[in-house]
C-alpha cells in the first residue's frame, strides 16, 4: 500500500480541498491543497519493492513528487518557446513533455526556465539529450526536482534559483536500486497473484521490469559519463551499500534532499547565482523546516561532492 504525506501553507479560508494532480493522476486520499497555497509538498511512500520500481521509473506515481505552488491548468503544464532565446518547461516530465520539447525547442535558445516536480526517468533523459552541449542559463522558478534535477540541471552553463524556488534530489537508477528490486521478486509475485494475474504473466512482468531498470541504469551511466555528472549528485550507491559514492557529509535522515548552495557548487560545473540567504529566509525558516522534515525532506547542509580519481561518474570506470 502506498502512503502519502502532505505539507501545506494554507491560505484558503475553506481549508484543504480535495484535488487531483495536474498530471491527471489522482492523489492518494484525494490529496490536499489550498486554492492559493504557497507551498504544497506531496510525498509518496512505497514500502514494497515493486512499488519502489514504479515510483522510480515514472508513471502516475513518480518516485517522489514535491509540488511547490498552486496547481495550474493541464494545458499550461508543458513546454513553450517564449522567444527566440527563452524556452520553458513546466509540469511533470513524461513522454508527452519529451515530445513537446523535441517539437518546439529552437537552437537559438540561450535560457531555459524550469518548473518541474520531475517524473519519468526515460523521458527526462530524452529531454536532457536534446539539451546536451548547449550550456544554457537555467532558471528554476518554483521547483526542479527528481529527474529534472538529476538530468537537466547538470547540463547548465549557469544556474539561477529564483527566490522561494527549490531543487530536490532523492536518488537515481543505480546498482543498489536494481538489487533492491530483485530482492522483491517474491513479494511482487504474491501481489500480482492477489490481483488475479497468472504466475506466468507475473513472472514475465517482473522480468520485464528488471530488464527495463537495467537498461535505464546503463543509459544513465553513459549519459553521466558524457556530461561529467558526479555520482554524488545522483546519490549513487553500489549494490549492497547504503553509502552514497562521491558525496561527503550528507545528512543521514531524509527520503529527499533539498539542495543548498554548497552542494550545488561542489557537484556541478555551472556558474551559480548565489541563493543560500534567500533559501534560508523563504524555505528554511524554522516553521517550514519543521514541516519539510515531517514530510521526509532534509536540507543538504554541509553535503558536498568529492573527487574520486579511482571511479568515473555514476558507475562508469
Amino acid at each position: 500500500m502506498t502512503l502519502a504525506s502532505f505539507v501545506t501553507w494554507p491560505d484558503d479560508p475553506r481549508g484543504p480541498q480535495p484535488r487531483k494532480s495536474s498530471s491527471g493522476c489522482p492523489s492518494p486520499n484525494g490529496g490536499i491543497s489550498g486554492a492559493t497555497a504557497r507551498l504544497v509538498v506531496h510525498v509518496y511512500y512505497a514500502p514494497s519493492y515493486f512499488m519502489d520500481a514504479f515510483l522510480l521509473l515514472g508513471g502516475c506515481a513518480s518516485s517522489s513528487v514535491f509540488t511547490f505552488g498552486a496547481d495550474r491548468p493541464a494545458d499550461e503544464l508543458r513546454c513553450e518557446q517564449r522567444s527566440d532565446r527563452v524556452f520553458a518547461i513546466s509540469g511533470k516530465i513524461d513522454d508527452a513533455m519529451a515530445a513537446c520539447v523535441r517539437a518546439k525547442f529552437q537552437p537559438t535558445t540561450r535560457e531555459l526556465i524550469l518548473n518541474s516536480e520531475g517524473g519519468n526517468v526515460s523521458a527526462a533523459l530524452d529531454i536532457a539529450e536534446i539539451l546536451e552541449g548547449k550550456r544554457l542559463h537555467m532558471v528554476v522558478e518554483g521547483q526542479c526536482n527528481s529527474s529534472c534535477a538529476n538530468y537537466v540541471l547538470p547540463l547548465a552553463g549557469r544556474i539561477t534559483i529564483r527566490p522561494g524556488a527549490v531543487a530536490l534530489l532523492h536518488g537515481s537508477i543505480d546498482p543498489w536500486t536494481v538489487e533492491k528490486f530483485k530482492r522483491g521478486r517474491n513479494e511482487f509475485l504474491k501481489l500480482q497473484a492477489k490481483a488475479g494475474r497468472s504466475e506466468d504473466r507475473a513472472v514475465e512482468a517482473f522480468d520485464e521490469l528488471i530488464a527495463n531498470t537495467e537498461a535505464l541504469k546503463a543509459r544513465q551511466a553513459e549519459f553521466a559519463h558524457r556530461n561529467a555528472i558526479p555520482p554524488g549528485w545522483l546519490l549513487y550507491r553500489e549494490a549492497g551499500s547504503d553509502r552514497v559514492r562521491g558525496l561527503a557529509d550528507l545528512p543521514r535522515l531524509g527520503r529527499a534532499f533539498l539542495v543548498e548552495e554548497q552542494m550545488l557548487r561542489s557537484c556541478l560545473s555551472a556558474t551559480i547565482t548565489p541563493y543560500q540567504e534567500d533559501l534560508r529566509r523563504s524555505v528554511l525558516n524554522l516553521p517550514r523546516r519543521f514541516l519539510l522534515s515531517w514530510a521526509g525532506v532534509t536540507p543538504s547542509g554541509k553535503a558536498r561532492c568529492t573527487p574520486d580519481p579511482s571511479e568515473g561518474p555514476a558507475g562508469v570506470p
